[in-house]
């Protein structure tokens, strides 16, 4: 097999071109350090409470022609999770305002968070 004129023509191989040397050895993306703030959240909602109640209601209104007695019994059962979940409504607004821990969890509200980091704040940094 003949090589052509075109292959034997070509310029030296420059190696290692795209490497250039940036200027620096490491680049920070973030500083290593905590800030001395978290971002503030409210609660999240849980989702829509006391659903399994209200569509075996609605399902008994449906078979039964939308009959208030016939369904008495899961109407009072909806009644009844609904109270339930106002009352833990209540109660998680009444620790967030205190500052306490929603019901279940060690997290501490993100207010009470940024006042403990306030006491201790990091020193500054002279890595940018």
């Amino acid at each position: 097999m003949r090589l052509t004129d075109a292959v034997l023509v070509t310029a030296p191989l420059k190696k290692f071109t795209n490497y250039k040397n940036p200027g620096y050895k490491y680049k920070v993306v973030r500083i290593p350090a905590l800030k001395d703030e978290v971002r503030v959240r409210k609660e999240q909602p849980k989702a829509g409470a006391c659903v399994n109640e209200m569509s075996s209601m609605m399902d008994c209104w449906k078979r039964t022609d939308f009959s208030q007695a016939a369904c008495d019994a899961e109407a009072q059962a909806f009644l009844k999770c609904i109270a339930i979940a106002e009352a833990e409504k209540k109660e998680a607004l009444v620790r967030a305002s205190k500052g306490l821990p929603a019901k279940g969890s060690n997290m501490r509200p993100s207010k009470q968070v940024n006042e403990m980091l306030a006491k201790f704040p990091q020193p500054p940094t002279n890595l940018l």
